[in-house]
């Protein structure tokens, strides 16, 4: 790491004036006063709740002894190094990568993006790369994860000072390529500038998040901005299917590469078969027609391999070695996870949490279990987007045999407000109940399964925490159904 204060700043653009002594060494960085430690540079940014430049005072008494600012009215006391910058949030990844001696400078970097799949698809193309002798790192909703590396992130794509230090980790571990899912919220809020993708994975693009972007177009401009990145010696990789696609590859100068079923992707599926041993995929591909055995079945999850296969072959990995990989395929925590007991019943987490998620997780649901009664759990979040609530309700008691309507993060909203606007979609039905503690709404769906039936606990997936009133509180669907299947003994 590079702690000569003048050294970090001299790399950075768009300083409009210093202060106090700049011969410094830093021991750190922080855009969080809470995190400040003695020593650190402390940059204050302006978020959408709270602003930075509130914190500056706090972040000194911890013990900062640079700040980088970019209000004109603060002052930062004489004793402090001051730089003032023409946006803070701008210039945080320029700091983090000069601070942490450019990480990604040697590193294959893959970005996965969409409303739906990201997670999987990223996990699917960690396993091809590795697999194929690259040693790859991961990071996304789940946590950053790469041999000898486990960290836990607050969001899918972490803050870039975050983010440049676990790059710097995985460097330091051996890393060779990262697979990271960026989200819609990074990309607005310049998470990942400064970072030059080799490969970026474009997956869908569904109803979501519409509370923070305002409209399903400034969601797809969002989300547009990483393929408006690409330089002409990248790589895009669309789902063709997708109807947002050809939207994305019209803002993007780097070679486009399509998948999906439609024949006129350069790869895409023509047929799929089950076996003992998962699914084989017959392939069409720049490579000839290529038959592929994977373990992990439904349409969507072809979807995600797909994208996964194809970006490990665009990053020059050995296609024999890739299809050796497929066939051990990892489990996803809380995507479509099949809880493992002796239950005459079959039990699946999954974090499916927007319309066209749940709708598809229920969707397969039915196709693998055609004549078995579906028994679904879901809620939606609060301080988030509100349009989808009664949408998401019409399709659960659509699809469900019976719908069972929860609390899923109620944030700082009112749980009654939003479990009755999910209920308005569930209109002229009566397949439904409301349960609004959501252990007591598990609990319930699985007192009712009967042998054979499928219980589908939808919302959280890998989640360990219910976030109420702004607290985290430990919860999770997972440990609730385990606790069930001890109690009547069922435990595997």
């Amino acid at each position: 790491m590079m702690n000569d204060l003048n050294k970090i700043i001299g790399q950075v653009p768009g300083i409009v004036h210093t202060g106090g002594n700049l011969d410094l060494d830093i021991s750190g960085i922080s855009y969080d006063s809470r995190q400040v430690k003695t020593g650190h540079l402390f940059i204050a940014v302006r978020g959408l709740i709270t602003d930075g430049h509130d914190y500056i005072s706090a972040a000194i008494q911890s013990g900062a002894v640079a700040i980088v600012y970019d209000r004109s009215d603060i002052a930062i006391p004489a004793d402090v190094a001051a730089i003032r910058v023409e946006d803070s949030r701008r210039i945080l990844p320029e700091i983090a990568s000069s601070y942490f001696d450019h990480p990604e400078e040697g590193l294959k970097l893959l970005a996965i993006t969409g409303t739906n799949g990201k997670t999987t698809t990223n996990y699917f193309v960690q396993h091809l790369l590795t697999g194929s002798g690259m040693e790859t790192g991961r990071i996304g909703t789940t946590g950053a994860q790469m041999a000898g590396v486990d960290i836990d992130l607050m969001h899918t794509t972490p803050e870039s000072a975050d983010l440049y230090e676990i790059l710097a980790e995985f460097v330091a571990h051996g890393a060779k390529a990262v697979t990271l899912e960026v989200s819609s919220h990074a990309l607005a809020q310049n998470r990942v500038d400064g970072l030059s993708f080799d490969v970026a994975v474009y997956t869908n693009l569904t109803q979501d998040h519409l509370d923070y972007h305002g409209s399903l177009e400034d969601y797809l401009a969002a989300k547009q901005l990483l393929f408006k990145g690409l330089s002409k010696e990248s790589i895009a990789i669309v789902n063709i299917d997708d109807p947002y696609a050809e939207r994305i590859i019209e803002v993007c100068v780097a070679k486009i590469i399509r998948y999906g079923y439609n024949s006129d992707a350069e790869y895409h599926i023509l047929d799929h078969s089950i076996n003992r041993n998962g699914v084989e995929l017959v392939l069409e591909t720049p490579y000839g027609q290529r038959v592929v055995q994977v373990n992990t079945v439904g349409t969507f999850n072809y979807y995600n391999f797909l994208a996964a296969y194809t970006a490990a072959i665009s990053m020059e990995c050995d296609i024999e070695k890739i299809e050796l990989s497929a066939k051990s395929l990892p489990a996803v925590p809380g995507r479509l996870e099949k809880m493992k007991n002796k239950a005459p019943f079959h039990v699946f987490v999954d974090y499916a949490h927007t319309p066209d998620a749940v709708e598809t997780v229920l969707d397969t649901l039915i196709k693998a279990y055609p004549d078995q009664r579906l028994i679904s759990v879901f809620g939606c979040g609060g301080d988030r987007d509100r349009s989808k609530r009664p949408i998401m309700g019409e399709i659960a008691t659509r699809l469900s045999t019976l719908a069972i309507i929860t609390d899923d993060n109620p944030r700082s909203e009112s749980p009654d407000v939003i479990l009755n606007q999910i209920a308005v979609g569930c209109a002229n039905r009566e397949n439904f109940s409301i349960i609004q503690d959501r252990s007591t709404a598990v609990l319930s769906a699985l007192a009712q399964a009967r042998a054979g039936d499928v219980v589908a606990i939808l919302g959280k997936g890998h989640e360990a925490y219910q976030e109420i009133m702004g607290e985290r509180h430990p919860y999770s669907d997972m440990i609730i159904v385990n606790q069930f299947m001890e109690q009547h003994g069922y435990s595997a």
